[in-house]
């Protein structure tokens, strides 16, 4: 199976929103970016040409038109933007502020709050809109999900730390109590004020008013999957055709060539675009200096497909060697100390969480004895990190020796990733269990064993992976998780390919912070009840 690389991945980042490869997921892209003057973008009335080119309807006939060269009244996506960029800084002041009032009602109830708290909780947000300045959380166009989580968790927790330096200067004494109060209150409203506005600019996408009007440099196999990832307007890129470079050319689909590098610029103001898309692979050095000069006085973006694997920005940086700029890939491996520390964090977590639940699991294990025949509990043998089996628990829900009961119409049990729809296997409550995730509740056995992370790719049957040794073996670098980038990003309403890839992508970003995203992120996957059966 051909892996993605980051040219791909940009692509797939454009299909996104949450899901990898990447569907809800909007991963991070390659970005170099022009500070220019804003340009423009179709109005709802003018989505008729996008709709005409995701049909997959000739190009020309529709760019040429006067609608897509002289595009009256439009909207400015980048001033769109602008506006969301200052609805995020009220949120994020007005999440701060309100995690200082949660703190100190916790703290001291409904007393009198002193002058001098009300001076921190008045001039905080300063500091606040600050440091998620400095984190770059004000390009909402240029953050994934997951970066964004990242940084958001970042950002916080310096500005809470920064918050009670600066409460010394009023002469406040805080307790660590407070500190750590402040800061889960700081993290949750930052997360929801966040989380619904990434779901405001989605919609805001799929209807078209936050598209950008895109060219695609390059004629290339490159270009054209950068086309096909874009058609999807949920994307945020409406591709208009393709700009002919001096590298190699095949004939392109889809769209049409409209214009040539040396004529950019105008081809930038025939179709009012505001953004260039580059093919790296299509492109030479004097190429892309072209690029940079016709973004510049133009005013619009250019991005750049990168060919590697699918990763996350934070694992990339720019470093200049000589007169070539050059893409660094911070090695992604934890550290031995990062290893103790996720070790530490699954046995707490997971052994909190399994007391917390004994309760709810007694009635379910009472339940599965009274409904049907059989055992409480259904193990398999599953492997794991470095192709060790183990053994794997989870509350059954089937009927007694489904193992021996062959489905007609199921494919075969080898294939990866297996697990047929409406199996009439499955009992009335195990449906149940399934849909809400609760027949998962032994595995924190296995993870406080340590069979298992809380965060990993699935493990899978032992059978499965001696079927396809060579294709799963890459899935067993890093131990087997309870969830995964997989479970939240589709579930089993993946093929065994997609769900491959995005556990692959998991293995190349393997972070501690990613871990606790995907764990936040499971909560509402299982409340949404998507992909689960």
């Amino acid at each position: 199976m051909e892996r993605a690389g980051l040219g791909n991945f940009v692509a797939s980042d454009l299909t996104s929103s949450s899901s990898v490869a990447v569907t809800e997921r909007e991963e991070d892209e390659i970005v170099l970016e022009a500070n220019e003057p804003s340009a423009r973008v179709f109005t709802r009335d003018d989505l008729s040409v996008v709709g005409a080119l995701e049909s997959g309807a000739p190009a020309a006939r529709h760019l040429g038109d006067p609608v897509s060269a002289g595009v009256r009244g439009v909207k400015d996506v980048r001033g769109l933007y602008r506006k969301i960029t200052w609805g995020l800084a009220a949120t994020d002041a007005a999440s701060l502020c309100l995690a200082l009032l949660s703190a100190w009602l916790v703290t001291f109830g409904l007393r009198s709050m002193h002058l001098d708290y009300m001076l921190v909780v008045l001039t905080a947000p300063v500091v606040w809109l600050a440091v998620f300045h400095g984190f770059g959380l004000y390009a909402p166009q240029h953050l994934g999900a997951a970066e964004e989580f990242r940084r958001t968790l970042g950002a916080a927790s310096l500005g809470v730390l920064l918050v009670m330096v600066a409460s010394f200067w009023f002469d406040s004494s805080f307790s660590r109590a407070w500190v750590g109060l402040v800061w889960v209150f700081a993290v949750a409203f930052e997360m929801t004020a966040r989380h619904v506005w990434r779901i405001y600019q989605s919609r805001m996408k799929a209807d078209g008013r936050l598209v950008f009007r895109t060219l695609i440099v390059g004629t290339n196999a490159e270009a054209s999957r950068l086309a096909v990832a874009m058609q999807p307007k949920r994307t945020g890129f409406a591709p208009l055709g393709y700009i002919a470079a001096s590298g190699p050319q095949v004939a392109p689909d889809r769209l049409q060539v409209v214009g040539r590098i040396e004529s950019l610029p105008q081809a930038i103001r025939d179709h009012a675009a505001e953004c260039v898309f580059v093919a790296s692979t299509a492109v030479g050095a004097e190429d892309m200096l072209l690029v940079a000069q016709a973004a510049r006085q133009e005013g619009v973006e250019v991005r750049v497909s990168a060919n590697l694997p699918e990763i996350l920005t934070s694992r990339l940086s720019v470093q200049q060697v000589g007169t070539a700029m050059a893409l660094t890939v911070k090695p992604v491996q934890l550290t031995g100390s990062q290893t103790v520390i996720k070790r530490v964090f699954d046995v707490v977590v997971a052994g909190i969480v399994l007391l917390l639940s004994l309760p709810l699991c007694a009635l379910i294990a009472l339940a599965v004895r009274a409904t049907s025949q059989g055992p409480v509990l259904f193990s398999q043998p599953r492997v794991t990190k470095g192709s060790r089996s183990f053994m794997m628990y989870k509350f059954r829900t089937m009927v007694r020796n489904a193992d021996q009961v062959r489905v007609a119409e199921s494919p075969d049990p080898t294939v990866p990733f297996f697990k047929p729809e409406n199996d009439p296997r499955i009992t009335k409550l195990g449906a149940w269990l399934r849909r809400l995730s609760l027949d998962e509740l032994p595995q924190l056995w296995n993870v406080v064993r340590g069979d298992m992370s809380l965060v990993g790719p699935r493990p899978l049957p032992a059978e499965q992976v001696a079927a396809n040794l060579e294709l799963l073996r890459s899935r067993h670098e890093v131990p087997a998780g309870v969830t995964g980038w997989w479970q939240i990003n589709g579930r089993s309403n993946l093929n065994p390919e997609q769900a491959l890839r995005l556990d692959l992508f998991y293995i190349e970003n393997w972070s501690l912070t990613l871990d606790l995203y995907v764990l936040l992120k499971t909560v509402t996957v299982m409340l949404a009840q998507r992909g689960a059966y």
